[in-house]
């Protein structure tokens, strides 16, 4: 993570947790329904590793902030922040064809809702290098705001060259979404393992068992994925759900 709190952290602080230590950075897209004693949002922040440095949860109201600010979800980040974990807001770009008023009203209103958020996750992130000054507009947008400003950005592929970590437009960039038995298969561009490994992040969806699992996590220590997340849910929104025990703690156990 390129961010802690609201200043920039110098590139050797980064060597507090890597591969050896890996966290993890959750797209959390369920309902805080934290009167629940198992909710998702308490079971997910209250697990995630903190040694080195907090992991990390997406929270998306409605494929963004929604309309107004809901206090189930504010209930849910204070909660996090209680137990060091870092919340940052979604926000889509259409792989640069969303106009960027759109994109600075999202983030505007993630900001004003839930003041104490910690950044914004650029999801549907372009890997074209054409596309340098639009992500470059709406990085520089986010680091002008109040508090933390930390920026994740989701292209779910690796691009040809590490473009987005080197202007920067993100500071931490997920190079793999997809399923277990793709992942397994997949080797990234040499630049992903030249890397510091805390800016590096892995989402694996349709892990069926305990033993894929493990394989999974195993593989991203050899693919220099400091943040992983995987999950035994499935398309067509493998993100609407966390795992249920034993394998959500199973999983932070094998990927840590």
């Amino acid at each position: 993570m390129a961010l802690i709190g609201a200043a920039l952290v110098p590139a050797g602080a980064h060597a507090a947790w890597g591969t050896n230590n890996q966290h993890q950075l959750v797209p959390a897209y369920f309902y805080p329904d934290w009167w629940n004693a198992t909710n998702h949002w308490y079971r997910m922040c209250d697990a995630m590793n903190v040694s080195g440095g907090p992991s990390t949860a997406v929270m998306n109201p409605n494929s963004g902030p929604g309309a107004a600010a809901n206090p189930d979800y504010a209930q849910a980040l204070a909660r996090c922040h209680a137990r060091g974990q870092r919340v940052v807001g979604y926000v889509h770009t259409s792989y640069g064809a969303r106009p960027l008023a759109a994109v600075r009203a999202d983030i505007d209103a993630h900001y004003a809702f839930y003041p104490s958020i910690d950044g914004i996750f650029v999801d549907e992130m372009s890997t074209d290098p054409a596309t340098r000054s639009y992500y470059q507009s709406i990085y520089a947008y986010i680091r002008r705001k109040p508090g933390a400003r930390q920026v994740v950005g989701n292209p779910g592929v690796a691009a040809s060259t590490a473009w987005q970590l080197n202007t920067p437009v993100a500071d931490v960039v997920i190079v793999f979404e997809g399923t277990a038995a793709q992942y397994l298969g997949w080797t990234p561009p040499g630049w992903v393992r030249n890397r510091v490994a805390s800016q590096i992040s892995d989402l694996v969806y349709s892990t069926p068992d305990d033993a894929t699992m493990r394989q999974v996590c195993a593989r991203s220590k050899t693919l220099n994925a400091g943040s992983m997340y995987v999950t035994d849910d499935a398309l067509p929104n493998p993100w609407d759900t966390l795992p249920a025990q034993p394998y959500w703690t199973s999983s932070i156990a094998a990927c840590h």
